[in-house]
């Protein structure tokens, strides 16, 4: 669980915090309007895309597609929500200084990595399904094979020598 948490501040972290740089060395004021929603959006389909199950494991295309969505509407909702946050933040490499919901660093690290812990934290099942190493093992028992040439023969005298000769009866 600890492990998972860890997991999921470090890809919240970097992807928010990569995202938000890049936009704020494109724009001017990216998270102005609703513009701000729209990056917010992206920002939650990268982490449901990378953060829980990610979408290149074994059977996960559902799931993470499934997260993707979620998430884009998580974080807009979230980004609401920040922006009644009273925290204002620094200027930070050439950007200006601005409330935590109107700052694309700030806001998009604290969206992606609230994000990423919940899928994390969320994602409890293991990558490899639960064998139990004490559990008696079963034989294949062989029959007659029907691939054989006369094995239907065969099976009908198995079956016979089974029914004591009253399959004979029945025909």
């Amino acid at each position: 669980m600890l492990k998972r948490l860890l997991v999921g501040l470090v890809i919240g972290i970097v992807a928010g915090a990569a995202l938000g740089f890049g936009l704020m060395q494109l724009l001017a004021n990216p998270m102005s309007g609703a513009l701000g929603y729209a990056f917010a959006a992206v920002t939650g389909v990268l982490v449901g895309l990378v953060a829980g199950k990610p979408i290149w494991a074994k059977g996960a295309l559902v799931e993470a597609g499934l997260k993707a969505f979620i998430g884009a509407l998580l974080a807009c909702g979230l980004l609401f929500g920040l922006r009644f946050v009273p925290l204002t933040l620094p200027a930070i490499a050439g950007a200006r200084a601005a409330q935590l919901g109107e700052h694309a660093f700030g806001a998009l690290t604290v969206v992606a990595t609230l994000l990423a812990v919940f899928y994390e934290v969320d994602n409890t099942g293991g990558d490899e399904p639960a064998v139990d190493k004490n559990a008696p093992t079963r034989k294949r028992v062989e029959g007659p094979s029907s691939k054989r040439p006369g094995a239907a023969a065969e099976l009908e005298a198995a079956e016979e020598e089974e029914s004591g000769g009253k399959a004979r009866g029945r025909r």
